[in-house]
């Protein structure tokens, strides 16, 4: 029962993470436009049609959480929803840092850094290929994009990825 209950506010918590960043983001870029004084009808139009979107994703992502609650606590299904990147490369005996969310498009959904995990993390010295693996339980059907940093002894090479969520 502890670990159902650890599950699901992990969930909870982890959307209430991503929205607040998202919603943070909209706000900042409002805001700046207002301090430099280039705020306008356009901007204010181009804003709401943000927000607008946002809100709806979130009362999408919302509702998909309280059904999830739902199956865990009638032990209807606990299991997340793991997905599998196809292999990308990087050069041989790299540390593999994610540089960030994955991304559906700019302002839309994102898989949070800490729901990726890239396999392996650190590649062998005769290793190139890796891939990412992410819980995507809440996340809306797309492709996700984003970058991987492989650091060797030479500056780090950022690699584009991406992850599909069915």
């Amino acid at each position: 029962m502890e670990n159902q209950n650890s599950d699901i506010l992990e969930g909870y918590t982890n959307l209430a993470s991503s929205l607040l960043e998202r919603w943070s983001e909209l706000a900042s870029k409002a805001a700046a436009r207002a301090d430099a004084g280039t705020y306008d009808a356009a901007s204010a139009a181009e804003d709401f049609l943000a927000g607008t979107v946002l809100a709806s994703e979130a009362a999408w992502q919302w509702a998909e959480q309280c059904y999830r609650t739902i199956a865990i606590v009638t032990g209807q299904g606990n299991q997340a929803d793991m997905v599998v990147s196809q292999q990308f490369s990087a050069p041989a005996g790299a540390a593999l840092e994610l540089a960030g969310p994955l991304v559906k498009g700019p302002g839309m959904d994102q898989l949070p850094a800490s729901a990726v995990s890239i396999v392996p993390a650190q590649l062998g010295a005769d290793e190139t290929d890796f891939v990412l693996r992410a819980d995507a339980t809440g996340h809306r059907g797309a492709t996700y994009v984003g970058k991987v940093n492989a650091t060797t002894d030479a500056e780090p090479t950022p690699v584009t990825v991406w992850i599909t969520v069915p």
